[in-house]
């Protein structure tokens, strides 16, 4: 099971991770205009994405013997309404160079093939995802 805390304090939304190296993402709107403060939420489901398929794909490189000085990473978000007009993300394309020797290209190509199944978060997302909401209040005095 993955956990994440969200507190938000003011302008300042903090989320903890517990995870060695990556406790706490912090997002600061302080002095950020209104107009200006919107996205947060899919610039992290991107680099959620981003960051589980760059890992499998190294984890898939690195357990073949294959070494790679660096991986390069960006994605492309397409969002539209659904059915009934409310915004979703349509679409996530990721784009991802591996910078490696040329005498491993074998292994890249074994894993290209692999990695067109996703990893663990990318292909959730491509399965759907079953939500639970659990809203509660907690009021002051």
């Amino acid at each position: 099971m993955a956990k994440v805390k969200y507190t938000r304090n003011g302008d300042v939304h903090t989320f903890e991770t517990g995870l060695p190296g990556f406790e706490k993402i912090v997002v600061d709107h302080t002095g950020v205009p209104e107009d200006q403060r919107g996205g947060v939420a899919k610039q992290l489901l991107a680099a959620a994405a981003l960051s589980c398929y760059t890992s499998a794909l190294a984890g898939a490189l690195e357990a073949r013997g294959a070494k790679f000085t660096s991986i390069e990473a960006e994605s492309d978000m397409s969002m539209g309404p659904n059915a009934v007009g409310q915004g979703r993300v349509k679409k996530i394309d990721l784009h991802v160079t591996v910078n490696m020797d040329a005498e491993d290209e074998s292994t890249f190509e074994r894993c290209a093939k692999i990695m067109r199944h996703g990893c663990l978060v990318t292909g959730s997302l491509e399965d759907g995802i079953a939500m639970s909401y659990d809203l509660k209040a907690n009021y002051n005095g």
